[in-house]
């Protein structure tokens, strides 16, 4: 009998679901850092919300763990697997992505001609090549004039991760020492040479995807080993003391990778206090729409800056005030958005392209 591609006995692992969900969260804060003219003081008081673009690392991470969980990557793949797992992949990150550019190419659209009818002005439109590269998911690539949805930069680059992935699943099971010491050399190799900052977005960008896509390999191929850790809670604090620590201090970028790894490690199990704390429902609720709240919330800020630009002036508020105001405003749509998104657009394509077929919860995952 041929083994499916997706092993329906595997649990969804609740405490990765709300770790996703988490990080898609501070990644919004972190955009909605540029262009603000009065930061409220704990934005400010340290580094911790300007450099929350590290959460993609932790995605990547995350992504290549839980593909080689749901696939059953210890025992291989077979060509018929691997086909199969490329259309889910693409069921799972291309409709949305879609929806999310033309979201934006409507709206800017829309609003370009508003303001040169009303004698405002107008917006860039970009070129065309740009939009078609973001469209083709090649915009981890080749730099660009417009960017238009910027997130989707993760999306390109984790494609080609998806694309690899079959290849090096086989050549795991083959030879899986050698394997796993050349992904290990390779991303360190790409840590090291990264310099400062691993906030890349093209260019090297798919191999900043890589190097953590692969980490998370590492550490699923070693999961097993965290069924003899004592003291499982105790690390995963000591895991989430060094991220806060990595984010708020103004250290080397990759610094704060082994410590996205650990709590990787430390968490899949579901057991332990913050594996626990993920596994809370408001927080599997925000795991779910993680995808939608992170391609989704640069298309709802282009929407909410527009009116707010234009609105907050005649309000007269306090500085303080008009960014509590905005940052609630904001969160708020992002997550009614996301809500909406999920519900009629994401998860719906997703069973559409894959057929309707029965597959276990987690197949729904990777990506944020």
């Amino acid at each position: 009998m041929r083994r499916s591609n997706v092993n329906p006995a595997r649990r969804e692992i609740k405490a990765h679901t709300g770790l996703r969900g988490f990080a898609a969260l501070l990644v919004v804060a972190y955009h909605l850092q540029f262009g603000a003219g009065y930061k409220l003081s704990f934005e400010t008081a340290t580094s911790f919300f300007n450099r929350c673009y590290l959460m993609v690392d932790l995605f990547f991470i995350l992504s290549g763990f839980i593909l080689c969980y749901v696939m059953n990557a210890e025992l291989g793949i077979t060509l018929a697997q691997a086909r199969t797992f490329l259309r889910d992949r693409f069921a799972r990150i291309y409709p949305l992505h879609v929806f999310a550019l033309m979201f934006l190419t409507a709206f800017t659209l829309a609003t370009s001609a508003l303001l040169a009818l009303t004698g405002h002005g107008r917006q860039e439109l970009g070129s065309f090549g740009d939009w078609l590269r973001q469209l083709l998911l090649l915009n981890a690539w080749r730099p660009a004039h417009t960017e238009w949805n910027v997130p989707s930069w993760s999306i390109s680059a984790e494609a080609f991760a998806y694309l690899l992935f079959p290849l090096l699943v086989t050549v795991w099971a083959a030879r899986p020492r050698l394997t796993e010491t050349a992904v290990l050399a390779g991303s360190l190799a790409f840590y090291l040479l990264a310099g400062r900052s691993l906030d890349i977005t093209v260019g090297l960008a798919p191999l900043r995807c890589l190097a953590g896509f692969g980490l998370g390999m590492v550490v699923f191929y070693h999961s097993a080993a965290v069924e003899r850790v004592a003291s499982l809670s105790l690390l995963q604090l000591g895991a989430i003391a060094w991220i806060l620590a990595a984010l708020a201090m103004p250290l080397r970028d990759a610094l704060i990778v082994p410590g996205f790894a650990a709590l990787v490690f430390l968490t899949w199990t579901d057991r332990g206090i913050i594996a626990r704390w993920l596994s809370a429902e408001p927080l599997q609720w925000l795991g779910r729409l993680s995808y939608s709240v992170y391609l989704m919330h640069v298309p709802v800020n282009v929407a909410v800056w527009f009116v707010w630009a234009r609105l907050e002036p005649r309000l007269h508020l306090d500085a303080a005030v008009s960014r509590v105001i905005f940052l609630c405003v904001m969160f708020g749509s992002v997550l009614a958005v996301a809500s909406f998104t999920y519900a009629y657009v994401e998860k719906p394509w997703r069973d559409r392209l894959r057929h309707r077929r029965t597959v276990s919860p987690v197949a729904a995952v990777a990506a944020p």
